[in-house]
């Protein structure tokens, strides 16, 4: 009987592959991240897998990984449907904009609250992570600061509503991870930013 390791992050490959039995499938998934790479070692060869739907299988410890291939989308969510509806869902993520240097919605993200509140009910209880981030604009350490200012207010918003959370976890990146790679000392409007994945 095949075995089957569906990845979607690199702790569930190891803890999946330990005790992997002959004939196993392993299949790398999407999980919206740009950088995922796992190596799949036996004690004869190793193989990398490095994009979403790519596969390797093996017949023993004693034999390498097949050559790495790509399984399409509608085999994969047909052959492994059963264990792909055991996965936890996806992260939802939303973008919420701010005014420049301050902890001030646009009105645009606003608009998009009630929203945030309806997804965070569907998976009540669930965990919350909050990323601030910030444009170029300013010192790094003031930047730093006003990220976490800025997830701050998101966290307190969300408190407020009264929600049944698991987990709220709030940090900055302050300028460091962009959406628009820009110079320094650049106002940005699409870099002040609050990064919400609700789990």
């Amino acid at each position: 009987m095949e075995a089957v390791v569906i990845l979607t992050w690199l702790g569930m490959f190891f803890a999946s592959i330990a005790h992997h039995t002959p004939n196993a499938t392993i299949v790398l998934l999407d999980n919206n991240k740009t950088h995922n790479a796992i190596i799949v070692k036996t004690d004869a060869g190793s193989s990398i897998i490095d994009k979403p739907l790519e596969y390797v299988t093996l017949i023993s410890k004693k034999e390498p990984p097949s050559k790495t291939k790509l399984m399409d989308k509608e085999i994969v969510e047909k052959k492994f449907k059963s264990v792909l509806v055991a996965l936890p869902p996806k992260p939802i993520q939303v973008l919420l904009y701010f005014k420049h240097n301050s902890n001030q919605l646009t009105n645009e993200s606003i608009n998009k609250l009630p929203q945030i509140l309806k997804y965070i009910k569907e998976r009540t209880p669930c965990e919350i992570n909050i990323i601030g981030h910030t444009d170029t604009k300013g010192p790094q350490k003031y930047n730093i600061k006003l990220g976490l200012k800025r997830a701050q207010m998101v966290k307190k918003w969300i408190v407020s509503q009264n929600i049944k959370i698991k987990s709220i976890k709030i940090q900055s990146y302050g300028e460091a991870d962009p959406l628009v790679k820009t110079g320094d000392n650049v106002s940005e409007p699409l870099n002040r930013r609050v990064e919400l994945l609700i789990k």
